[in-house]
């Protein structure tokens, strides 16, 4: 749009100057005004200005060399007096015209201000916002827990204990005028952002979900993540022997004996290999047609927090 602005107002400009210059070649005096006046037309021929030039030089020698330099003054005066008057007439014009051109460059400056300036150029009517964040902050915290786990993906105790942990950091507290989400709000936000993947774990759809703007999810995340993370010594822990014992126990019944210590690894990430491993090799084939070893890592949030 700037582009198209500045275009316009070049080819304005240079169309201006252009019929500047046509009217000044247009004011000038012709050929015939200036026969009339006594002075030589510069289309004249050679011979036509040497008789001039000796005709003036013989007259300024004669003794009625005064009447003829009266003559000749006069008809200058009256010359001289019309183009005077043709200038007078188009200079109004040419004062209205200067006005008009610099109110369009006020304009011209004044959009191309606005269209730098203006972060929204046409308004459109306010998204509405009705989520389900108070659902499962409020009921299906209360009544419903297996719901609550489901799209949170901990429990409600958890989460209570995760708020306790992290609502003393600096980061939820700061001295603007505008105050931030509740830090139930903004956890439960992150909680289900990285709880799942792909489009579901866009800020758009968790907004959606949540009942907030875009951007309320972005600083969401980015605060629970920083108080998290100054927190990871205190919170974060391998789970206790009984725990990953039991775990090695089911692993062990699941697949063979051999991958009984690959308690962490849980169905995800697949890496796909070029060939059959000949040891256990049916077990490495996977629903795509494919040997493949799966390979993620599983946070025991419950067992580290709750143990403390």
């Amino acid at each position: 749009m700037l582009d198209e602005v500045a275009s316009y107002h070049v080819q304005r400009k240079r169309a201006r100057t252009q019929r500047r210059i046509s009217r000044l070649l247009e004011d000038l005096p012709s050929s015939d005004a200036l026969a009339d006046a006594g002075m030589p037309d510069a289309s004249s021929s050679p011979s036509s200005l040497s008789s001039i030039s000796s005709a003036s030089s013989l007259s300024s020698d004669s003794s009625d060399s005064s009447d003829s330099s009266d003559i000749t003054v006069s008809e200058s005066l009256s010359l001289s007096t019309h183009l005077g008057h043709s200038s007078s007439s188009s200079g109004d014009f040419d004062n209205l015209e200067d006005d008009l051109s610099e109110r369009w460059d006020a304009q011209v400056e004044a959009l191309t201000n606005y269209l730098l300036t203006a972060r929204v150029l046409e308004a459109r009517p306010p998204v509405e916002k009705s989520g389900q964040l108070d659902l499962h902050l409020i009921n299906f915290r209360r009544d419903h827990p297996d719901r609550f786990r489901k799209k949170l993906r901990v429990s409600p105790a958890v989460f209570d204990r995760l708020v306790e942990l992290i609502e003393d950091h600096t980061i939820f507290h700061n001295n603007s005028t505008t105050p931030q989400q509740p830090i139930s709000t903004q956890l439960a936000i992150f909680l289900v952002r990285v709880g799942h993947y792909g489009n579901a774990s866009s800020p758009e759809y968790v907004a959606q979900w949540a009942g907030v703007c875009v951007g309320t999810v972005i600083n969401a995340t980015y605060r629970c993540l920083i108080a998290l993370l100054a927190l990871h010594d205190e919170a974060v822990m391998m789970p206790p022997e009984e725990e990953k014992e039991r775990a090695k126990e089911y692993v062990e019944a699941a697949t063979c004996p051999e991958w009984r210590n690959g308690f962490l690894l849980v169905d995800g990430t697949k890496f796909v290999l070029s060939q059959k491993p000949g040891l256990h090799g049916e077990a490495w084939y996977d629903k795509n047609r494919n040997y493949s070893i799966d390979c993620q890592v599983c946070e025991h949030w419950q067992s580290s927090l709750m143990s403390r």
